[in-house]
């Protein structure tokens, strides 16, 4: 078991579900118990590789919440010619965000929303011994900043801007963005929501058994039960046209 949370204030014991439908038929096409102390993008690449296998078929788009719209992901999605959309987080304090800050890789310079540029560097490493670099600004530039109380932090230097290893990707995912292509592609995210509230009124939200295996056991029952009422509906209750159906599919 592992300690998991919602927000700051709701925590909880126990393990995750990370749940993939189809978007046309709303079937779940995947659904996995996982840690609930790691983050829910984390297994992306793997669920993708549990869905192709199991349905023959070939992922060519993802439309998932932020959790799964990290840079590792979006490399691995575009390596893979999948379209993953996924939004990235908005900043509380947008105009000093560093997503406001333009980053030019063919100078090494990064410019800050005031117009100021700086060229100061080192490099550095993530959490992965990726090589990354922090720029930095002159302390005394910033200082004469009106924002420099919402934008350094540092009580010594000016402010600090650390490179992503994908940095390109997630400034192409933040212009994206804003574009209304993307704005009516996520919407169709909404369904999957509809198909977890489903599953948690089956009795997903709370483990019957302890283990892993039970757990994805139940899981698999409960997305089951769930499938099959979809199943019913699309098929308009006619049982028999859906036996032909299914044992089509099964037959390959």
């Amino acid at each position: 078991m592992r300690h998991g949370r919602k927000s700051a204030s709701r925590l909880f014991d126990g393990r995750k579900l990370q749940v993939a439908e189809e978007q046309s038929s709303e079937l779940i096409v995947a659904i996995e118990p996982i840690p609930a102390n790691v983050g829910d993008g984390r297994d992306l690449p793997a669920v993708i590789d549990q869905v192709e296998e199991h349905s023959g078929l070939t992922v060519e788009r993802v439309i998932a919440d932020g959790a799964y719209g990290t840079g590792d992901n979006r490399a691995e999605s575009q390596a893979r010619e999948i379209d993953l959309v996924s939004p990235l987080a908005v900043p509380a304090d947008a105009e000093v965000a560093k997503a406001n800050f333009t980053l030019d890789s063919s100078t090494n310079t990064v410019t800050c929303p005031q117009g100021h540029t700086t060229a100061t560097y080192k490099a550095v490493k993530d959490d992965q011994g990726r090589p990354t670099k922090t720029f930095t600004f002159d302390r005394a530039t910033c200082a004469a900043c009106p924002l420099f109380s919402r934008c350094v932090r540092s009580k010594t230097q000016g402010r600090t801007i650390t490179t992503h290893y994908h940095e390109d990707l997630l400034h192409a995912a933040r212009e994206r963005q804003r574009t209304q292509e993307f704005k009516v592609t996520y919407k169709l995210r909404a369904a999957v929501e509809r198909k977890i509230a489903e599953l948690a009124g089956h009795g997903a939200q709370h483990a019957r058994y302890i283990g892993t295996a039970k757990d994805l056991l139940q899981a698999q029952w409960t997305g089951a039960v769930v499938n099959l009422k979809s199943l019913f509906k699309l098929f308009h209750g006619d049982t028999d046209h859906m036996r032909t159906v299914l044992m089509a599919m099964a037959n390959g």
